[in-house]
């Protein structure tokens, strides 16, 4: 007589640590035989015991997380169907679900395959109904993997949709914009290859040498004289892809913005740079070396920024943390709040970009830091955004 696997899964779940750390074994086995059903009922038990049983659900949120990853990583319409129908997080509370979504949308659009995508969430087949937010955080996911979204009706008239219900990520655009020419995928290309930079050093991170003051660069700007004016608001704009920092672990922001009747050269920016009254290089401090770097590298690191996470809580994933990266820009640009992205992405070109070494005793210099420095389009704007977290 074949046993009930309900009843199976249920026994396991009243077992002790062991059987826990079992049946996480037993979920790698079960999906890659593409066991889904029994996949879909481990998910509802999981989902039914955080519920309604007052449990110490870190076990069973342990349980899911292995269940949600075995399915994401495993390409197909069947697995797609079955991560569906599975609870989202199994934490009450909007920001627990939002959070566990966009990991989701994220996980989705690098597991799985436009073509199977399209059908299983936007067609919305019978069983599979995704949330509009998860839709909607899948959309630019896929757009960050270099999907040609426009060419998919479905995928297009959603994008579409979310404009006329002005839902918070409709200003982003379905295709990479010229200043995301980074986040191509490079052909050919390792498996593992990701846009995301990994924590190193500035000049590898600008891609270019230290720019050296000499006394010529001095003696050109010795009549520029910048006034710092920043505006609050534009502050929190230009903070938008740290704004995880200060909001969940340790972090430490400075953004401010410097106006000067003369307008500064390109070729002189690093001279005027370090007579900066800034946050982060008090007086007596000495100045920060500083890098130029291009547009698309300046988003880069704004963009993993946002994506990772900080010393203590979560990162932003790729459809906010794009969100939050052109927001920063934006601010950075001095573009208006409202301005659309393609805007933005005109000044962010003329715009002359640099990176500076987080070298004072103002960042924590462990793993989190941030700073980056943008000439406006004119030459007579500076803004510079620096950020620090620890753990």
């Amino acid at each position: 007589m074949r046993s009930d696997p309900t009843q199976r899964i249920k026994e396991q779940l009243d077992g002790d640590l062991s059987a826990t750390s079992a049946l996480g074994e037993e979920i790698r086995h079960r999906v890659s035989s593409e066991d889904f059903e029994w996949a879909t009922l481990l998910g509802a038990e999981l989902a039914r015991r955080a519920a309604h049983e007052g449990e110490d659900s870190s076990e069973l949120a342990f349980l899911l997380d292995r269940l949600q990853t075995a399915l994401a990583t495993t390409a197909g319409q069947r697995s797609l169907r079955a991560l569906l129908c599975l609870p989202s997080s199994l934490r009450a509370g909007e920001p627990a679900q939002a959070r566990a979504e966009r990991r989701l949308a994220q996980m989705v659009a690098t597991g799985h395959r436009p073509a199977d995508i399209v059908p299983v969430v936007y067609g919305e087949q019978l069983g599979t109904a995704a949330s509009d937010e998860f839709k909607a955080c899948l959309l630019q996911e896929l757009v960050l993997e270099g999907v040609a979204v426009p060419e998919y009706p479905l995928l297009r008239s959603f994008g579409e949709a979310l404009v006329t219900e002005d839902h918070p990520l409709a200003p982003l655009p379905l295709h990479l914009l010229p200043t995301e020419r980074a986040l191509l995928r490079p052909t050919p290309a390792p498996h593992d290859w990701t846009w995301a930079l990994p924590p190193a050093s500035v000049e590898k991170h600008s891609g270019q040498p230290e720019v050296r003051v000499s006394p010529e660069m001095r003696r050109r700007s010795v009549a520029v004289d910048p006034a710092e004016i920043t505006d609050p608001e534009v502050a929190e704009a230009m903070s938008a892809a740290v704004r995880h920092w200060l909001e969940e672990s340790n972090g430490m922001v400075a953004a401010q913005e410097f106006w000067s009747a003369s307008a500064v050269s390109p070729d002189d920016f690093a001279a005027v740079f370090e007579r900066l009254p800034l946050t982060a290089w008090p007086t007596g401090e000495t100045r920060a070396r500083l890098h130029p770097a291009s547009s698309d590298r300046v988003l880069q690191v704004l963009l993993t920024t946002a994506v990772r996470s900080p010393a203590y809580g979560n990162g932003m994933f790729g459809a906010y943390g794009r969100l939050a990266a052109w927001r920063s820009l934006g601010g950075l640009v001095g573009a208006a709040p409202d301005a659309p992205i393609s805007h933005t992405a005109t000044l962010v070109e003329q715009a002359h970009w640099f990176i500076a070494d987080p070298s004072s005793d103002w960042f924590h210099q462990v793993a989190w830091d941030l700073a980056v420095a943008a000439l406006r389009p004119g030459g007579q704007d500076i803004a510079v955004l620096t950020a620090t977290d620890t753990d």
